[in-house]
Protein backbone atom coordinates (compact mmCIF):
# COMPACT_ATOMS: atom_id res chain seq x y z
CA UNK A 1 0.00 0.00 0.00
CA UNK A 2 1.29 3.36 -0.99
CA UNK A 3 0.72 7.01 0.31
CA UNK A 4 1.19 10.40 -0.99
CA UNK A 5 2.31 13.40 1.21
CA UNK A 6 1.32 16.67 -0.61
CA UNK A 7 2.31 20.04 1.03
CA UNK A 8 3.76 23.01 -0.32
CA UNK A 9 6.34 23.52 2.92
CA UNK A 10 8.93 21.42 2.13
CA UNK A 11 9.34 21.31 6.11
CA UNK A 12 5.72 19.92 6.36
CA UNK A 13 6.18 17.07 4.03
CA UNK A 14 8.90 15.70 5.49
CA UNK A 15 8.05 16.39 9.57
CA UNK A 16 4.94 13.94 8.35
CA UNK A 17 7.38 11.15 6.14
CA UNK A 18 9.45 11.06 9.55
CA UNK A 19 6.78 11.33 12.30
CA UNK A 20 4.87 8.65 11.38
CA UNK A 21 5.31 4.77 11.66
CA UNK A 22 4.86 3.65 8.42
CA UNK A 23 6.27 0.51 9.05
CA UNK A 24 4.12 -0.29 11.53
CA UNK A 25 0.95 0.66 9.11
CA UNK A 26 2.98 -1.48 6.56
CA UNK A 27 3.02 0.80 4.03
CA UNK A 28 5.33 0.24 1.30
CA UNK A 29 6.13 3.81 -0.51
CA UNK A 30 5.92 7.11 0.66
CA UNK A 31 6.20 10.01 -2.09
CA UNK A 32 6.47 13.47 -1.20
CA UNK A 33 4.91 16.17 -3.40
CA UNK A 34 5.09 20.01 -3.16
CA UNK A 35 2.12 21.06 -5.90
CA UNK A 36 -0.45 20.19 -7.94
CA UNK A 37 1.63 19.39 -11.13
CA UNK A 38 3.96 16.76 -8.97
CA UNK A 39 0.83 15.22 -7.70
CA UNK A 40 -0.11 14.76 -11.32
CA UNK A 41 2.89 13.05 -12.60
CA UNK A 42 3.50 10.94 -9.42
CA UNK A 43 -0.45 9.38 -9.60
CA UNK A 44 0.33 8.82 -13.42
CA UNK A 45 3.36 6.43 -12.81
CA UNK A 46 2.36 5.33 -9.27
CA UNK A 47 -0.24 3.01 -7.92
CA UNK A 48 -0.76 5.84 -4.46
CA UNK A 49 -4.00 4.42 -1.93
CA UNK A 50 -4.33 7.49 0.54
CA UNK A 51 -3.50 11.06 -0.46
CA UNK A 52 -2.42 13.41 2.89
CA UNK A 53 -3.19 16.89 1.42
CA UNK A 54 -2.93 20.53 2.35
CA UNK A 55 -5.83 22.91 1.20
CA UNK A 56 -4.10 26.01 0.82
CA UNK A 57 -1.58 26.18 -1.88
CA UNK A 58 -0.38 28.55 -4.20
CA UNK A 59 -1.65 28.21 -7.60
CA UNK A 60 -3.97 25.64 -6.70
CA UNK A 61 -5.64 24.63 -3.36
CA UNK A 62 -5.80 20.52 -2.44
CA UNK A 63 -9.83 20.91 -2.72
CA UNK A 64 -9.42 21.89 -6.76
CA UNK A 65 -6.63 19.00 -6.55
CA UNK A 66 -8.60 16.51 -5.28
CA UNK A 67 -12.09 17.08 -7.50
CA UNK A 68 -9.00 15.61 -10.11
CA UNK A 69 -7.96 13.09 -8.15
CA UNK A 70 -11.71 11.53 -7.44
CA UNK A 71 -12.21 12.16 -11.27
CA UNK A 72 -9.23 10.57 -12.39
CA UNK A 73 -8.89 7.84 -9.67
CA UNK A 74 -12.05 7.33 -7.47
CA UNK A 75 -10.45 4.59 -5.06
CA UNK A 76 -7.73 6.87 -3.25
CA UNK A 77 -8.79 8.47 -0.03
CA UNK A 78 -8.21 11.57 0.82
CA UNK A 79 -6.91 13.03 4.45
CA UNK A 80 -7.40 16.76 4.56
CA UNK A 81 -4.03 18.24 7.01
CA UNK A 82 -5.07 21.94 7.02
CA UNK A 83 -4.48 25.02 9.65
CA UNK A 84 -8.27 26.50 8.62
CA UNK A 85 -10.64 25.75 11.20
CA UNK A 86 -13.20 27.17 9.57
CA UNK A 87 -16.72 25.16 8.85
CA UNK A 88 -16.76 25.80 4.82
CA UNK A 89 -13.55 24.49 4.50
CA UNK A 90 -14.27 20.71 6.54
CA UNK A 91 -17.62 20.84 4.70
CA UNK A 92 -16.83 21.28 1.16
CA UNK A 93 -13.77 18.44 1.74
CA UNK A 94 -16.48 16.35 2.98
CA UNK A 95 -18.77 16.93 0.19
CA UNK A 96 -16.31 16.40 -2.03
CA UNK A 97 -15.64 12.46 -0.43
CA UNK A 98 -12.64 13.04 1.98
CA UNK A 99 -11.82 10.49 4.64
CA UNK A 100 -10.89 12.77 7.25
CA UNK A 101 -10.12 16.31 7.97
CA UNK A 102 -7.24 16.91 10.46
CA UNK A 103 -6.89 20.29 12.00
CA UNK A 104 -2.88 21.41 12.48
CA UNK A 105 -0.87 21.72 14.24
CA UNK A 106 -1.77 17.58 14.79
CA UNK A 107 -0.01 15.07 16.76
CA UNK A 108 2.35 12.72 14.16
CA UNK A 109 -0.39 9.70 16.21
CA UNK A 110 -3.60 11.12 15.46
CA UNK A 111 -2.44 11.78 11.87
CA UNK A 112 -1.55 8.00 11.96
CA UNK A 113 -4.38 6.82 13.01
CA UNK A 114 -6.37 8.38 10.94
CA UNK A 115 -4.15 6.68 8.35
CA UNK A 116 -5.06 3.17 9.94
CA UNK A 117 -8.81 3.93 9.93
CA UNK A 118 -8.32 4.81 5.79
CA UNK A 119 -6.29 1.34 5.84
CA UNK A 120 -8.94 -0.50 7.11
CA UNK A 121 -11.46 1.35 5.37
CA UNK A 122 -10.04 -0.04 1.91
CA UNK A 123 -9.51 -3.53 3.49
CA UNK A 124 -12.91 -3.41 3.69
CA UNK A 125 -13.96 -1.96 0.48
CA UNK A 126 -11.44 -4.50 -1.13
CA UNK A 127 -13.08 -7.45 0.41
CA UNK A 128 -16.26 -5.65 -0.01
CA UNK A 129 -16.15 -5.67 -3.58
CA UNK A 130 -15.52 -8.89 -3.70
CA UNK A 131 -17.98 -9.99 -1.73
CA UNK A 132 -20.05 -8.45 -4.40
CA UNK A 133 -18.47 -10.31 -6.90
CA UNK A 134 -18.54 -13.41 -5.73
CA UNK A 135 -22.02 -14.24 -4.26
CA UNK A 136 -21.47 -17.21 -2.81
CA UNK A 137 -18.24 -15.59 -0.74
CA UNK A 138 -21.09 -14.46 1.81
CA UNK A 139 -22.90 -17.88 2.85
CA UNK A 140 -19.50 -18.91 3.48
CA UNK A 141 -18.30 -16.06 5.29
CA UNK A 142 -21.09 -14.50 7.28
CA UNK A 143 -18.99 -13.53 9.82
CA UNK A 144 -15.96 -11.99 8.68
CA UNK A 145 -18.74 -9.72 6.18
CA UNK A 146 -20.23 -9.00 9.50
CA UNK A 147 -17.05 -7.56 11.17
CA UNK A 148 -16.14 -5.31 8.45
CA UNK A 149 -19.88 -4.15 7.72
CA UNK A 150 -19.87 -2.72 11.66
CA UNK A 151 -16.11 -1.62 11.59
CA UNK A 152 -16.38 -0.24 7.92
CA UNK A 153 -19.28 1.67 9.45
CA UNK A 154 -17.63 2.89 12.84
CA UNK A 155 -14.77 4.10 11.35
CA UNK A 156 -15.94 5.73 8.31
CA UNK A 157 -17.90 9.15 9.57
CA UNK A 158 -19.41 9.78 6.49
CA UNK A 159 -21.35 6.20 6.36
CA UNK A 160 -24.99 6.34 7.43
CA UNK A 161 -27.06 4.09 9.37
CA UNK A 162 -29.06 3.07 6.63
CA UNK A 163 -26.22 2.02 4.66
CA UNK A 164 -25.35 -0.36 7.70
CA UNK A 165 -28.49 -2.00 7.75
CA UNK A 166 -28.51 -2.71 3.82
CA UNK A 167 -25.12 -4.08 4.58
CA UNK A 168 -26.41 -6.14 7.43
CA UNK A 169 -29.65 -7.28 5.59
CA UNK A 170 -27.66 -8.22 2.33
CA UNK A 171 -25.65 -10.59 4.98
CA UNK A 172 -29.26 -12.04 6.28
CA UNK A 173 -29.65 -9.83 9.62
CA UNK A 174 -32.53 -8.07 9.42
CA UNK A 175 -32.50 -4.72 11.89
CA UNK A 176 -35.18 -1.88 11.28
CA UNK A 177 -34.05 1.84 11.73
CA UNK A 178 -36.27 2.32 14.73
CA UNK A 179 -34.41 -1.29 17.23
CA UNK A 180 -33.41 0.09 20.05
CA UNK A 181 -29.33 -0.49 20.73
CA UNK A 182 -26.94 -1.03 23.55
CA UNK A 183 -23.54 -1.09 22.98
CA UNK A 184 -20.76 -2.49 24.61
CA UNK A 185 -16.97 -1.54 24.56
CA UNK A 186 -15.28 -5.00 25.86
CA UNK A 187 -11.48 -4.27 27.01
CA UNK A 188 -9.34 -7.42 28.05
CA UNK A 189 -6.92 -6.43 30.97
CA UNK A 190 -5.07 -9.20 31.37
CA UNK A 191 -6.02 -12.32 29.09
CA UNK A 192 -3.90 -15.59 27.46
CA UNK A 193 -3.12 -13.74 23.66
CA UNK A 194 -2.37 -17.44 22.20
CA UNK A 195 -5.67 -18.69 23.01
CA UNK A 196 -7.39 -18.44 19.67
CA UNK A 197 -10.52 -19.22 20.61
CA UNK A 198 -11.36 -16.37 23.39
CA UNK A 199 -13.56 -14.40 20.68
CA UNK A 200 -15.96 -17.38 20.50
CA UNK A 201 -16.16 -18.09 24.41
CA UNK A 202 -16.21 -14.22 25.28
CA UNK A 203 -19.47 -14.35 22.93
CA UNK A 204 -20.96 -17.27 24.04
CA UNK A 205 -20.67 -15.79 27.80
CA UNK A 206 -22.89 -12.47 26.43
CA UNK A 207 -25.53 -15.00 24.82
CA UNK A 208 -25.97 -16.32 27.50
CA UNK A 209 -26.30 -13.46 29.49
CA UNK A 210 -28.79 -11.82 27.25
CA UNK A 211 -31.11 -15.16 26.73
CA UNK A 212 -33.87 -14.13 29.03
CA UNK A 213 -33.99 -10.46 27.96
CA UNK A 214 -34.86 -11.26 23.61
CA UNK A 215 -32.12 -9.33 22.62
CA UNK A 216 -30.27 -9.97 19.61
CA UNK A 217 -26.24 -9.66 19.75
CA UNK A 218 -23.67 -8.83 16.48
CA UNK A 219 -20.69 -9.56 18.50
CA UNK A 220 -17.31 -7.61 16.33
CA UNK A 221 -13.41 -8.32 17.03
CA UNK A 222 -11.82 -4.94 16.73
CA UNK A 223 -8.26 -6.22 17.71
CA UNK A 224 -6.61 -8.31 19.42
CA UNK A 225 -7.90 -6.90 23.41
CA UNK A 226 -10.96 -5.16 22.35
CA UNK A 227 -14.23 -6.47 21.16
CA UNK A 228 -17.68 -4.80 20.46
CA UNK A 229 -21.25 -6.25 21.53
CA UNK A 230 -24.46 -4.85 20.08
CA UNK A 231 -27.57 -5.65 22.03
CA UNK A 232 -30.59 -4.63 20.16
CA UNK A 233 -34.47 -5.51 19.99
CA UNK A 234 -37.54 -4.37 18.16
CA UNK A 235 -39.34 -4.15 20.99
CA UNK A 236 -38.53 -2.73 24.81
CA UNK A 237 -35.32 -2.63 25.58
CA UNK A 238 -35.07 -3.07 29.14
CA UNK A 239 -32.27 -5.73 30.06
CA UNK A 240 -30.20 -4.43 33.25
CA UNK A 241 -27.11 -4.30 31.62
CA UNK A 242 -25.13 -3.10 33.91
CA UNK A 243 -25.45 -5.83 35.98
CA UNK A 244 -25.55 -8.44 33.09
CA UNK A 245 -21.93 -7.05 32.64
CA UNK A 246 -20.98 -7.38 36.07
CA UNK A 247 -21.62 -10.90 35.92
CA UNK A 248 -19.83 -11.02 32.44
CA UNK A 249 -16.77 -10.01 34.26
CA UNK A 250 -16.57 -12.08 37.10
CA UNK A 251 -17.32 -15.21 34.99
CA UNK A 252 -15.00 -14.77 31.86
CA UNK A 253 -12.24 -14.40 35.08
CA UNK A 254 -13.58 -17.71 36.41
CA UNK A 255 -13.84 -19.66 33.05
CA UNK A 256 -11.78 -17.77 30.76
CA UNK A 257 -9.21 -16.35 33.31
CA UNK A 258 -9.65 -13.39 31.51
CA UNK A 259 -9.51 -9.23 33.11
CA UNK A 260 -11.78 -7.62 31.51
CA UNK A 261 -13.34 -3.44 31.41
CA UNK A 262 -17.08 -3.30 30.13
CA UNK A 263 -17.57 0.18 28.97
CA UNK A 264 -21.40 0.71 28.28
CA UNK A 265 -23.31 3.25 26.18
CA UNK A 266 -26.69 4.55 26.49
CA UNK A 267 -29.64 2.97 24.21
CA UNK A 268 -30.73 4.23 21.68
CA UNK A 269 -31.77 3.66 17.51
CA UNK A 270 -29.11 2.96 14.67
CA UNK A 271 -28.61 6.73 14.19
CA UNK A 272 -26.89 7.23 17.39
CA UNK A 273 -24.41 4.19 17.10
CA UNK A 274 -21.37 6.21 15.98
CA UNK A 275 -22.26 8.43 18.59
CA UNK A 276 -22.33 5.83 21.30
CA UNK A 277 -19.13 4.17 19.90
CA UNK A 278 -17.27 7.67 20.41
CA UNK A 279 -18.22 7.61 23.70
CA UNK A 280 -17.68 4.28 24.97
CA UNK A 281 -13.45 4.70 23.14
CA UNK A 282 -13.06 8.09 25.67
CA UNK A 283 -14.52 6.26 28.09
CA UNK A 284 -11.70 2.97 27.33
CA UNK A 285 -9.52 5.94 27.31
CA UNK A 286 -10.16 7.68 30.61
CA UNK A 287 -9.52 4.06 32.17
CA UNK A 288 -5.74 4.73 32.82
CA UNK A 289 -5.72 2.35 35.23
CA UNK A 290 -6.89 -0.37 33.79
CA UNK A 291 -9.98 -0.70 36.36
CA UNK A 292 -11.44 -4.47 35.80
CA UNK A 293 -15.28 -2.94 35.62
CA UNK A 294 -18.38 -1.75 34.47
CA UNK A 295 -18.23 1.50 33.41
CA UNK A 296 -20.95 3.71 31.82
CA UNK A 297 -21.47 7.46 30.94
CA UNK A 298 -22.83 8.09 34.64
CA UNK A 299 -19.30 6.94 35.95
CA UNK A 300 -17.50 8.92 33.61
CA UNK A 301 -19.19 12.02 34.72
CA UNK A 302 -18.17 10.98 38.18
CA UNK A 303 -14.67 10.96 37.70
CA UNK A 304 -14.99 14.17 35.43
CA UNK A 305 -16.79 15.62 38.62
CA UNK A 306 -14.00 14.47 41.09
CA UNK A 307 -11.28 16.83 42.65
CA UNK A 308 -7.97 16.59 41.75
CA UNK A 309 -6.09 16.40 45.24
CA UNK A 310 -2.83 18.01 45.10
CA UNK A 311 0.07 15.80 46.35
CA UNK A 312 2.90 17.82 48.01
CA UNK A 313 4.66 18.81 45.43
CA UNK A 314 7.56 21.07 47.28
CA UNK A 315 8.35 18.64 49.14
CA UNK A 316 8.98 16.12 46.97
CA UNK A 317 10.80 18.74 44.63
CA UNK A 318 13.15 19.38 47.91
CA UNK A 319 13.95 16.02 48.33
CA UNK A 320 15.06 15.60 44.26
CA UNK A 321 17.38 18.41 44.49
CA UNK A 322 18.80 16.90 47.76
CA UNK A 323 18.64 13.20 45.87
CA UNK A 324 16.53 11.71 48.90
CA UNK A 325 15.29 9.30 45.64
CA UNK A 326 14.10 6.49 47.40
CA UNK A 327 11.75 8.34 49.73
CA UNK A 328 10.20 10.45 46.72
CA UNK A 329 10.05 7.38 44.71
CA UNK A 330 7.89 5.84 47.59
CA UNK A 331 5.60 8.53 48.50
CA UNK A 332 5.18 8.78 44.73
CA UNK A 333 3.92 5.12 44.43
CA UNK A 334 1.92 5.69 47.92
CA UNK A 335 0.06 8.51 46.18
CA UNK A 336 -0.54 7.47 43.17
CA UNK A 337 -1.59 3.86 44.20
CA UNK A 338 -4.15 5.99 46.91
CA UNK A 339 -5.77 7.35 44.07
CA UNK A 340 -6.08 4.60 42.06
CA UNK A 341 -7.66 3.02 45.09
CA UNK A 342 -10.11 5.53 45.36
CA UNK A 343 -11.52 4.67 41.99
CA UNK A 344 -11.11 8.61 40.64
CA UNK A 345 -7.79 8.04 38.63
CA UNK A 346 -8.63 9.38 35.28
CA UNK A 347 -6.97 10.68 31.53
CA UNK A 348 -7.25 13.93 32.97
CA UNK A 349 -6.13 13.52 36.48
CA UNK A 350 -3.38 11.98 35.19
CA UNK A 351 -2.81 14.48 32.75
CA UNK A 352 -2.83 17.48 35.36
CA UNK A 353 -0.37 15.26 37.58
CA UNK A 354 2.00 15.20 34.92
CA UNK A 355 2.46 18.40 34.13
CA UNK A 356 2.72 19.31 37.94
CA UNK A 357 5.15 16.21 38.38
CA UNK A 358 7.56 17.47 35.61
CA UNK A 359 7.27 20.92 36.45
CA UNK A 360 8.85 19.94 40.09
CA UNK A 361 11.12 17.80 38.42
CA UNK A 362 12.90 20.25 36.06
CA UNK A 363 12.74 22.67 39.22
CA UNK A 364 14.92 20.23 41.06
CA UNK A 365 17.07 19.67 38.27
CA UNK A 366 18.05 23.25 37.66
CA UNK A 367 18.68 23.42 41.01
CA UNK A 368 21.36 20.52 40.93
CA UNK A 369 23.08 22.45 37.73
CA UNK A 370 22.31 19.17 35.89
CA UNK A 371 21.53 19.45 31.88
CA UNK A 372 18.53 18.13 31.10
CA UNK A 373 17.52 20.23 27.23
CA UNK A 374 17.96 16.54 25.38
CA UNK A 375 16.91 14.23 28.28
CA UNK A 376 13.33 13.68 26.36
CA UNK A 377 14.75 13.40 22.90
CA UNK A 378 17.60 11.14 23.16
CA UNK A 379 17.77 9.42 26.38
CA UNK A 380 13.72 8.69 26.84
CA UNK A 381 11.32 8.50 23.95
CA UNK A 382 9.65 12.18 23.37
CA UNK A 383 6.77 10.32 22.51
CA UNK A 384 6.74 8.32 25.81
CA UNK A 385 7.23 11.57 27.43
CA UNK A 386 4.07 13.41 25.98
CA UNK A 387 1.90 10.47 26.09
CA UNK A 388 2.27 9.03 29.50
CA UNK A 389 -0.96 10.36 30.80
CA UNK A 390 -2.74 8.26 28.93
CA UNK A 391 -1.87 5.30 31.09
CA UNK A 392 -0.83 4.51 34.60
CA UNK A 393 2.49 1.99 34.00
CA UNK A 394 3.53 4.99 31.41
CA UNK A 395 3.57 7.59 33.95
CA UNK A 396 5.31 5.23 36.45
CA UNK A 397 7.88 4.59 34.14
CA UNK A 398 8.61 8.04 33.41
CA UNK A 399 8.61 8.91 37.24
CA UNK A 400 10.97 5.73 37.25
CA UNK A 401 13.05 7.10 34.59
CA UNK A 402 13.61 10.78 35.62
CA UNK A 403 14.29 9.86 39.80
CA UNK A 404 16.78 7.09 37.95
CA UNK A 405 18.58 10.04 36.00
CA UNK A 406 18.44 12.26 38.74
CA UNK A 407 20.26 9.20 41.07
CA UNK A 408 22.94 8.45 38.45
CA UNK A 409 24.09 11.98 37.88
CA UNK A 410 23.19 14.43 40.61
CA UNK A 411 25.81 13.04 43.00
CA UNK A 412 28.63 15.15 41.68
CA UNK A 413 26.18 18.60 40.51
CA UNK A 414 25.06 18.21 44.28
CA UNK A 415 28.16 18.63 46.09
CA UNK A 416 28.94 21.08 43.29
CA UNK A 417 27.18 23.30 44.71
CA UNK A 418 28.20 25.32 48.33
CA UNK A 419 25.57 25.69 51.01
CA UNK A 420 25.28 29.21 50.45
CA UNK A 421 24.60 28.34 46.45
CA UNK A 422 21.41 25.82 47.91
CA UNK A 423 20.64 28.58 50.46
CA UNK A 424 20.00 31.58 47.94
CA UNK A 425 18.32 28.82 45.54
CA UNK A 426 15.58 27.89 48.15
CA UNK A 427 15.38 31.86 48.87
CA UNK A 428 14.58 32.82 45.48
CA UNK A 429 12.14 29.41 44.96
CA UNK A 430 10.09 30.91 48.45
CA UNK A 431 10.38 34.04 47.86
CA UNK A 432 6.63 34.70 47.82
CA UNK A 433 6.32 32.72 51.52
CA UNK A 434 7.33 34.34 55.26
CA UNK A 435 10.17 31.78 56.11
CA UNK A 436 13.12 32.73 58.49
CA UNK A 437 16.53 31.51 58.99
CA UNK A 438 16.05 27.95 60.42
CA UNK A 439 13.19 26.81 57.77
CA UNK A 440 16.41 28.12 55.04
CA UNK A 441 18.32 25.63 57.17
CA UNK A 442 16.26 22.98 57.83
CA UNK A 443 15.14 22.80 54.02
CA UNK A 444 19.52 22.56 53.09
CA UNK A 445 20.05 20.35 56.19
CA UNK A 446 22.36 22.90 58.02
CA UNK A 447 22.16 23.90 61.56
CA UNK A 448 20.58 27.16 61.31
CA UNK A 449 23.41 28.79 63.70
CA UNK A 450 26.23 27.16 61.56
CA UNK A 451 25.01 28.45 58.39
CA UNK A 452 24.59 31.99 59.44
CA UNK A 453 27.80 31.96 60.19
CA UNK A 454 29.00 30.72 56.78
CA UNK A 455 26.64 33.03 55.17
CA UNK A 456 27.99 35.56 56.61
CA UNK A 457 31.52 35.49 56.25
CA UNK A 458 31.02 34.52 52.64
CA UNK A 459 28.72 37.31 51.87
CA UNK A 460 29.19 40.06 54.02
CA UNK A 461 25.82 40.26 55.33
CA UNK A 462 23.34 38.30 57.91
CA UNK A 463 21.38 35.67 56.12
CA UNK A 464 18.24 37.54 57.99
CA UNK A 465 19.05 40.76 56.09
CA UNK A 466 20.09 38.82 53.12
CA UNK A 467 16.29 37.55 53.11
CA UNK A 468 15.12 41.21 53.60
CA UNK A 469 16.98 42.97 51.44
CA UNK A 470 16.56 40.24 48.35
CA UNK A 471 12.27 40.60 49.32
CA UNK A 472 13.18 44.60 48.88
CA UNK A 473 14.99 44.22 45.24
CA UNK A 474 11.95 42.51 44.25
CA UNK A 475 9.28 44.96 45.72
CA UNK A 476 11.33 47.79 44.36
CA UNK A 477 11.21 46.21 40.61
CA UNK A 478 7.51 45.81 40.81
CA UNK A 479 7.01 48.86 42.19
CA UNK A 480 8.86 50.52 39.10
CA UNK A 481 7.96 48.58 36.43
CA UNK A 482 4.02 47.63 37.09
CA UNK A 483 0.87 49.09 38.80
CA UNK A 484 0.03 46.26 40.69
CA UNK A 485 -1.38 47.56 44.00
CA UNK A 486 1.08 48.10 47.01
CA UNK A 487 -0.72 46.03 48.93
CA UNK A 488 -0.22 42.76 46.83
CA UNK A 489 2.87 43.26 46.08
CA UNK A 490 3.43 42.84 49.92
CA UNK A 491 2.04 39.38 50.05
CA UNK A 492 4.17 38.40 46.43
CA UNK A 493 7.22 38.95 48.68
CA UNK A 494 6.19 36.99 51.84
CA UNK A 495 4.04 40.15 54.07
CA UNK A 496 0.84 39.15 55.18
CA UNK A 497 0.72 42.59 57.00
CA UNK A 498 0.76 45.50 55.07
CA UNK A 499 1.72 48.11 58.03
CA UNK A 500 4.70 45.78 58.58
CA UNK A 501 5.97 45.38 55.28
CA UNK A 502 5.93 50.03 55.13
CA UNK A 503 7.59 49.50 58.02
CA UNK A 504 10.15 47.30 56.62
CA UNK A 505 10.42 48.95 53.24
CA UNK A 506 10.81 52.27 54.70
CA UNK A 507 13.29 51.30 57.08
CA UNK A 508 15.40 49.55 53.96
CA UNK A 509 14.75 52.53 51.03
CA UNK A 510 13.84 55.87 53.34
CA UNK A 511 10.86 55.89 51.94
CA UNK A 512 7.32 54.25 51.99
CA UNK A 513 6.45 52.15 49.46
CA UNK A 514 4.25 54.85 48.12
CA UNK A 515 6.55 57.39 47.88
CA UNK A 516 9.00 55.10 46.28
CA UNK A 517 6.52 54.12 43.31
CA UNK A 518 5.62 57.96 42.65
CA UNK A 519 9.62 59.10 42.87
CA UNK A 520 10.11 56.53 40.58
CA UNK A 521 7.24 57.44 38.29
Amino acid sequence: MNVLVVDDQYDVVQGVIAGVNWQELHIDHVYPAYGPDEVRTLLNHHHVHIMLCDIEMPLENGLELFKWVKAQFPAIECIFLSSYSEFEYAQEAIQLGCFDYILQPARYEDIQASIERAIHKIHANTHMQQVYEYGAYWRQNEEFLLENCVRSFMLDFRMHPQQLLRDLSNIHISVSAHAQFGSILIQLTKSNPNKETIKYELRSIVSELIEPYNLDLLFVQLDQVNYLALLYTEGLFDAPISELMKQFIDMAQNELGCSAACYISDIGEPEKLKLHYKALCHMRQQNVAIYSKVFTMQHLNKIKDSSYSFPNMQNWSMLISHNNIKTVRDQIHSYLLQQKQLGIMSAEFLARFHQDYIQIFLTAVNQLKLEVNDIFFEQYPYADYIEAYTSLDKMIDLVHFTLDYVQEHAGEAHHALSPIERAIDYINQNIEKNFSRAEVAEAIYLNPEYLSRLFKKAEGISLNDFIITRKMEISKSLLMSTHIPVHLIASKVGYSNFSYFSQVFKKHCGLTPLEYRQQQG
